[in-house]
């Protein structure tokens, strides 16, 4: 690899040879993709880390209900077995009219040549003032910390310890995933307070969002219902509130109001990578690449893009960033890749009318919507387990009853 200021160019792909297929991260379809160029491409594979998360099962790691070993798929034994190479590091560029990208690792930086590329680097954490002062929801491995500091602090209490806000737990950002967090905290304190004799009425959990509703681009029912599951909690919700900043023991606002919390969680929203926006290629209403029905950056006939980092519009709206559309889109993307290099007709990716959604609201509780069907309960759990559960199985060995608790 190619030393900081001393970029190593690979040379592409030489007529007659096997043309070379980047894999620009690897969520989810980076797989599929394996799977698929087997034998039909060199593969290059970039990610940070040699496995990836399940970002729809993570938040169960507060409450301990899952490990970190259950959420993570083995990336490198997926890449080794498919004959293609592991490079660690993160895409910071794409300069498509050279047709390379930019790497950059712990070995420094490196410049890749490609002759078809995937783009599949997620979206990131919105920054926040202050934000090593809270725990964040990326990487998985913070949520666990989470976990080992909540139970702390509920023993701390147990011990007289008269620290402010010892008991007081902030949740700062809505959407699914705060809401599932908040659910996975509830639970966990409930747990501490049956262990350390604290009332849980004792213990304040808040959940800030910024936006006047938790999860929004659902139904009406559906949202009343979600809203309605954590205030039986009793989580205060604090509604078009935005969070200014973190401190050491403190949240701010952007009102000025300020609280006093030990233990603050940050899951204020994802964003497209800035860099997206820098190369030249079209971006879309959310900053990331915008994409044509199949799957490619629209001008580009060499790159295709999928999961969060693509803006998918169908008809007349954009494809919301959930995971199900994800898992959908990577089979087409890899079956797309192979088809631009044997020089055959692609395959458009068309979006299923209705999917599932199901948003865990603690205590073995979901609320779950498909189609115009809303409903409530531990069958909603059950079904979003079932469905991680057999996603899940096709990527390595696992346990089924791990999924059912």
């Amino acid at each position: 690899m190619g030393s900081r200021g001393s970029p190593e160019v690979p040379a592409p792909a030489m007529r007659g040879s096997l043309p070379t297929v980047i894999l620009a991260g690897c969520g989810y379809g980076a797989i599929d993709a394996l799977r698929a160029l087997k034998g039909q491409a060199r593969v290059i594979a970039i990610n940070p880390y040699p496995y990836s998360v399940n970002s729809g099962m993570s938040t169960r790691l507060l409450s301990g209900r899952f490990s970190l070993e259950l959420v993570r798929i083995p990336l490198l034994e997926h890449i080794q077995a498919n004959g293609a190479q592991f490079l660690p590091g993160r895409v910071t560029h794409i300069q498509p009219e050279a047709r390379t990208l930019t790497l950059e690792s712990e070995a420094g930086i490196q410049t890749l040549a490609y002759d078809y590329l995937l783009v599949n680097v997620g979206r990131e954490l919105r920054p926040i003032d202050g934000i090593q002062h809270a725990f964040t929801i990326r990487p998985a491995e913070q949520l666990v910390a989470a976990q080992t500091w909540i139970r702390q602090c509920w023993q701390r209490a147990a011990q007289g310890d008269p620290t402010p806000g010892l008991l007081t737990f902030v949740v700062a950002g809505g959407g699914c995933t705060g809401t599932e967090l908040m659910g996975e905290l509830y639970d966990l304190c409930r747990e501490m307070s049956a262990e350390t004799g604290i009332p849980l009425a004792q213990a304040r959990l808040i959940l800030i969002h910024r936006q006047a509703h938790l999860v929004e681009g659902f139904s009406e029912p559906f949202r009343r219902a979600v809203e309605r599951e954590i205030r039986r909690l009793g989580v205060e919700i604090w509604a078009g509130c935005q969070v200014k900043a973190f401190g050491p023991e403190h949240v701010w606002l952007s009102d000025g109001t300020e609280l006093i919390a030990q233990t603050r969680l940050w899951a204020g929203g994802f964003q497209a990578p800035a860099w997206l926006s820098t190369c030249g290629l079209p971006t879309g209403p959310t900053g990331a690449l915008l994409v044509d029905k199949y799957l490619r950056v629209q001008g580009s006939e060499h790159i295709l893009a999928v999961g969060d980092c693509a803006d998918f519009v169908w008809g007349s709206r954009l494809l919301p960033k959930i995971g199900v559309y994800a898992v959908r889109q990577g089979p087409i993307a890899a079956q797309n890749l192979l088809r631009l290099i044997r020089g055959q007709p692609l395959i458009p990716y068309r979006p299923q009318a209705t999917v599932f959604v199901c948003v865990t609201v603690g205590n073995r509780v979901a609320v779950a919507e498909k189609g115009r069907l809303v409903w409530r309960g531990y069958a909603a759990t059950v079904l979003k387990n079932f469905f991680d559960w057999l996603y899940m199985r096709k990527l390595k060995p696992l346990r089924w009853q791990e999924f059912f608790y």
